[in-house]
């Protein structure tokens, strides 16, 4: 019997490689055109492709609203969805002006992915200028606008995966942080934890300015040996990719959360995707945000769960979209 580990080799690609799983599962041919990059699916006489971990379910206009995070926001707020407050940078004096004006704040790029190149909760003019350069040199987007200013919303951060009118998973997402022994250094309490990471096949916590900004806020250093127990949060940012873990945790979720979700994927255009709800509880309504939608969300936070169960969301993706095609 497969593992895993099997289709992983398989596959080239960790999203291919659940995708490749789950076909297997529903007893879906599937054959790697290009590893690590595009597969294809048969049923019948039905054929379609996944790259990487976009799928046949998103297209192109939702998928330019999804990239470009300044047309997420605006297309949400028309649709009556909260989102943050948010406005477009045009050089490092509008970042200044508004950390002055709102002071919790986000600065990141129009648009890239996982995490990369955002600053949350800049403290002082010198911290802003940092997070307006990082920002600008590590957007995608080819259009003129570059760098975005965003209100900092307190609370949790959820990821709720929908499919169709339907939550199918949702995750609480935390940042990176190690637990402490009373012996070692911060520095080899990181080294424990990514070694663990590896064995899990998940990105590792890595160490850059983001890091070090929040272990100067904490009075710490690398070198700094937390007490026996001692929780330590790493970054601001709760990315899978920069060390963050997840926990499965649907079933709390409140129903205002789940609709606001749905109402948010069909609002941008798209029956597919990952949206990221920013709220101090899920379960209640409370005020909240949504600062992101992704249109080809990463599978791996329902699978490698910290706490809870994991959801294998391919199988019921896979079955989306092999009825829809059937059906067409």
């Amino acid at each position: 019997m497969k593992t895993y580990k099997n289709y992983l080799k398989e596959a080239g690609n960790v999203h291919l490689a659940y995708y490749i799983e789950a076909a297997d599962t529903l007893k879906i041919h599937y054959k790697i055109l290009i590893p690590a990059l595009l597969a294809e699916f048969r049923y019948k006489d039905k054929v379609w492709h996944i790259i990487n971990a976009a799928t046949p379910l998103t297209n192109t206009t939702s998928t330019t609203i999804a990239k470009k995070k300044n047309l997420t926001n605006m297309v949400l707020e028309e649709a009556g969805i909260p989102v943050p407050k948010q406005i477009r940078l045009n050089s490092p004096i509008d970042a200044i002006k508004f950390f002055y004006e709102y002071k919790r704040i986000v600065i990141k790029p129009a648009q890239q992915l996982g995490g990369i190149g955002i600053t949350l909760l800049p403290n002082n003019e010198k911290e802003v200028l940092e997070a307006y350069t990082i920002a600008k040199a590590k957007n995608k987007s080819k259009n003129d606008v570059e760098v975005l200013g965003e209100e900092f919303l307190d609370g949790e951060n959820y990821r709720l995966l929908v499919l169709g009118n339907k939550v199918i998973a949702t995750v609480k997402r935390k940042a990176a942080h190690i637990i402490g022994d009373g012996k070692s250094t911060i520095q080899q309490l990181i080294d424990i934890t990514n070694e663990d990471r590896k064995v899990r096949i998940l990105k590792p916590i890595k160490i850059d300015n983001e890091v070090n900004v929040r272990l100067r806020e904490l009075n710490m250093t690398l070198n700094s040996i937390p007490q026996d127990q001692k929780e330590i949060i790493l970054r601001y940012s709760c990315n899978l990719s920069t060390g963050g873990t997840t926990q499965e945790c649907n079933s709390k979720v409140h129903p205002y959360y789940k609709k606001l979700a749905v109402d948010a994927i069909h609002a941008i255009g798209t029956e597919f995707g990952g949206v990221d709800i920013i709220t101090p509880d899920i379960t209640k309504k409370v005020k909240c945000g949504i600062n992101e939608i992704n249109y080809n969300p990463g599978l791996r936070l329902h699978y490698k769960v910290n706490k809870g169960d994991s959801v294998k969301v391919a199988i019921p993706i896979m079955e989306y979209i092999r009825d829809k095609y059937l059906n067409s």
